[in-house]
């Protein structure tokens, strides 16, 4: 949005001349704005602020040399307007020029040196291009110019800032004994006057590990003053970190008398108690402490007993397991029982009294596991049966139906892994439930659109047992039957986000990638789901859909880029409010999300599915952080294994496959972009060493990937990734390692710039050495079709990596024509060729390597043709439609269908049009 005028020299009358521009350029109507702003520069050539929104709305008309000529003589002669500045600010943002709009302020900081908004804004430009040092001394002179509190702030911020981006030790411990000794001048002057001012000088003592000085502070008149009626909870932090266990537990049993629910100040107050136990410490002149776990059980149940009736709070009952689970980890198991009774009991009880809350079993569950495995399903229905339910139950109103799914799922958790027999079962009667509360719901009167109903937990619970006999039978009937209901359940309760995240992570388990995006376009992910859900939508998608994955990419690259324009503004406006604390977290979260692996393989899938074509090259990526991030958020669907089933190392080992397939993909397109800019280079030495390095380094990770990487160690499950795409390309019966090293040196051996027989018998060799993996990977290709449904991914991954290679090819190829082809041959031009004719000889040998390519691709192309006798979806049971005749078709056979003939189209075409221009340069 244009900045608006705030100030005039010329009155109002400029002003009233500049607002159709403005008008134009909010509307998004540049070329209008333009317009404008060439009839109001006719009458006034030389009026500045006109001239800058001219060049704003070049800039985003695309006419980027003609803004930044506009832009270079506005900064020459220094305007100091700030409607100019402002609109020179946002052109020189929206280009990504950020020195520049601070070089503009100091030039008009020069111009009027008294002016606090114009240093105010010269600060400013400072953060967005991290200058610390440079907004040190700008906030400083601002607080000269204009002595208020949050300039001098800003520039203690700034040394804080200074402080933590540096690696020397006794360099931070200068500057933050500078910032502390600053803020200390202020606080003994009595100046403080803000909570964030508070906070911030909290930071400094906390960087520094000073934390008498830091409890002192809290306890002190200034923090009372400017944090009234937070002292207490101020200090448990620091009295943890000074070993105080008994302050702590005084502390927090004051609290927790006034706030019974208060988790947070529940877990400080059992620290407290079992460092007390330990003996930690004896003086007792501060009170009676809790120090045994007597004591402590006995506090708790006065807090169950100081809650009024009828009002029963979660806090206390958790708080009772959370003892359990403290002592039994202490090896006092025996106590435990002694004092409180058994675990699987206390368990029993809060379903009891909280099943009616949907909370009930996310509460439990890490308590379930404490339960030793054989008492646990032994005694499994005891969940089931202590609100008088059991699986057949028919309960008739909501409160009820969310109790008996909340005894069905504390059920599940404890029992021993069903059989794929139990687990059909099983579905098939929760799927009963679901279809019966839905039957029973008038049709005049559906749950509103922003409601979950209770009963849509009968429906993803019977979707994940009907994955677990698809599982254990490698049968895709089940799946088809879990997404018929998942169906249902979306289409009845559009706010349920769970049975979407089913749909999207079962269509995807069965390879139809269509379908799943569609799953995904109803999830409405936006901004950072974009990265924490990569895992589960977009890293699949160019498998299963490659005509849609390049615009899912896409949205990812938008995100990233606009968010690193995005973050720049948000560090303003925290030293704007002053939320100094969130200008860390900012910095934290901007590293994170620049060090992403899901970031960096998206940028490479990308370049992959759409090459340029030749000679153009994809731009060489920026090289990979060493330290790469897993932003992924694994608990986005809920997971009913039992505890004995949870795999610790699941995170770790699926993002090791990840960042080695990354790695994989990060090589190939470097090394497509250096053959591009070898080919086109005069002198290339440099670039070839570069190429032949990289070239290497892909053999070599190949090799040792398709050693480490055999097959997945974990079985599928819905609420896990699937295994990751680099066994399919790693384990494939055609070994791309060899297919691509030898194309990329091909390429090399045309980009070298030797002549005479040396150089083309490299091409020649190379070319020939080509052609005989072409070959050797023909039969291994030609049986990709899959078995049945429930192959249908592997195989689609499978082709996937065909059609890669052919795209990879076809680029190299053309590169490679560019090169050895005589130019005038390919202009038809009357000059002679401008390549000589030992050169020119290596074109037969590209082509005859062309041609096995294309033989290898025809062959994979008439293939195809036997794929569709493997998508016959099972006939979906008759329960869904039966009972809602008349009201609902459920999508899934079709659906899955339009997937798997979208995804053969697009593989005939693509196979199609490489075939085709390969058999061009024979």
């Amino acid at each position: 949005m244009a900045v608006r005028p705030q100030h005039m020299h010329d009155g109002g009358i400029v002003e009233r001349r500049l607002r159709p521009i403005y008008d134009w350029l909010d509307n998004g109507v540049n070329k209008k704005a333009l317009q404008e702003a060439e009839k109001v520069l006719k009458k006034s050539p030389t009026l500045q602020a006109a001239r800058a929104l001219k060049a704003l709305a070049l800039l985003r008309l695309g006419k980027k040399c003609e803004a930044q000529a506009v832009l270079e003589a506005l900064a020459e002669e220094k305007p100091s307007d700030d409607t100019t500045l402002q609109a020179m600010t946002i052109s020189y943002r929206e280009s990504q020029q950020l020195q520049k709009v601070c070089e503009a302020y100091e030039a008009a900081v020069r111009a009027e040196p008294s002016s606090e908004e114009l240093h105010s804004h010269l600060f400013m430009a400072y953060v967005r291009v991290g200058d610390h040092r440079a907004q040190h001394r700008a906030a400083l002179q601002l607080y000269r110019i204009a002595p208020k509190n949050p300039y001098y702030f800003w520039a203690v911020m700034s040394i804080v800032l200074q402080a933590k981006s540096t690696e020397d030790v006794s360099k931070k411990s200068i500057l933050l004994a500078l910032a502390q000794r600053m803020v200390d001048n202020f606080i003994m002057e009595n100046k403080m006057e803000a909570e964030q001012e508070a906070r911030l000088y909290m930071m400094i003592l906390e960087l520094q590990e000073k934390w008498e000085d830091l409890l002192a502070f809290v306890e002190g008149p200034v923090y009372a003053q400017l944090v009234p009626g937070s002292m207490l909870q101020a200090s448990i932090p620091y009295l943890r970190r000074l070993g105080r266990w008994r302050r702590l537990n005084l502390v927090c049993k004051d609290l927790l008398w006034e706030n019974q629910d208060r988790w947070d100040y529940y877990m400080p107050y059992f620290d407290s108690v079992f460092e007390l136990m330990k003996g930690a410490e004896c003086d007792e002149s501060e009170g009676s402490a809790d120090d045994t776990a007597e004591k402590c059980h006995e506090f708790i149940c006065s807090l169950v007993e100081s809650v009024s009736a009828g009002r029963a709070l979660r806090g206390p009952y958790l708080a009772r397991l959370e003892l359990w689970r403290r002592l039994a980890a202490h090896e006092a198991g025996g106590e435990a029982a002694a004092l409180l009774g058994s675990a699987r009991a206390l368990c029993v009880q809060y379903l009891r009294v909280f099943a009616a809350k949907p909370c009930a079993v996310a509460d439990l569950r890490p308590y379930l596991a404490i339960i030793p495995q054989q008492e646990r399903e032994d005694h499994c229905r005891d969940f089931l049966t202590c609100l008088d339910f059991d699986e057949n139950s028919e309960p008739d109103n909501a409160a009820d139906i969310q109790r008996h799914v909340s005894c069905l799922c504390a059920w599940r958790l404890c029992a021993p892994p069903p059989d794929a027999a139990d687990s059909l079962a099983l579905a098939d009667a929760l799927r009963a439930h679901y279809l019966r509360c839905v039957g029973a719901a008038p049709a005049p009167t559906p749950p509103a659109p922003t409601d979950a109903s209770p009963a849509d937990a009968y429906a993803t619970l019977a979707a994940h047992h009907y994955c677990y006999a698809a599982v254990q039978r490698h049968e895709a009937g089940p799946l088809v039957q879990a997404l018929g209901v998942l169906e249902l359940c979306a289409r009845r309760s559009p706010a349920q986000p769970h049975a979407k995240l089913l749909l999207l992570a079962l269509y995807h388990m069965l390879g139809a990638g269509s379908a799943a995006d569609a799953a995904f376009a109803r999830l409405e992910a936006k901004h950072v789901q974009l990265a924490s859900l990569g895992w589960l939508h977009a890293a699949r998608l160019p498998a299963a859909a490659p005509a849609l994955a390049a615009a899912r990419l896409a949205d990812v690259h938008t995100f990233y880029q606009h968010h690193a324009k995005d973050s720049v503004e948000q560090l303003t406006y925290a030293y704007k409010y002053g939320t100094f604390e969130k200008l860390v977290e900012l910095g934290a979260w901007r590293a994170r999300l620049e060090a992403c692996a899901w970031a960096a393989l998206a940028a490479r899938e990308r370049a992959l599915l759409q090459p340029p074509a030749p000679p153009a090259g994809p731009p060489i990526p920026p090289a990979l952080p060493d330290a790469l991030t897993d932003n992924r958020d694994l608990s986005v669907i809920v997971s009913w294994e039992p505890a004995q089933r949870r795999d610790a190392e699941l995170r770790a080992r699926t993002f090791e496959r990840d960042v080695a397939y990354l790695r994989l993909k990060d090589a190939l397109v470097r090394a497509l972009a250096l053959c591009a800019e070898a080919a086109a280079a005069h002198d290339n030495t440099h670039l070839l060493r570069q190429l032949d390095v990289c070239v290497d380094a892909f053999d070599a990770a190949m090799e040792r990937c398709r050693r480490e990487y055999r097959t997945p160690e974990e079985d599928l499950s819905v609420s896990a990734p699937l295994p990751s795409r680099i066994f399919a390309l790693v384990q494939s019966p055609a070994s791309y390692g060899a297919l691509y090293t030898r194309l990329l040196r091909v390429a090399r051996a045309a980009c070298e710039r030797g002549e005479g027989e040396g150089g083309a018998g490299a091409v020649g060799r190379a070319a020939a050495a080509l052609s005989a993996a072409l070959r050797a990977a023909r039969p291994a290709l030609a049986h990709l079709a899959p078995a049945s449904l429930w192959h249908t991914r592997d195989a689609l991954e499978q082709l996937s990596n065909v059609l890669e290679f052919a795209g990879v090819m076809t680029y190299v190829m053309g590169v490679c024509r560019e090169v050895v082809t005589p130019t005038n041959s390919r202009k038809a031009s009357k000059k002679k060729a401008s390549v000589s004719p030992e050169r020119a000889a290596t074109g037969p040998a590209l082509g005859e390597a062309g041609g096995e390519a294309a033989a290898l691709l025809g062959e994979v192309r008439a293939r195809l043709e036997a794929w569709p006798a493997a998508w016959a979806a099972p006939h979906l049971a008759s329960g869904v439609e039966d009972r809602l005749a008349g009201e609902y078709r459920c999508p899934v056979a079709g659906q899955l269908e339009r997937s798997y003939r979208e995804a053969l189209r697009h593989a005939r075409d693509t196979l199609d049009d490489k075939i085709k221009y390969l058999k061009s340069m024979q």
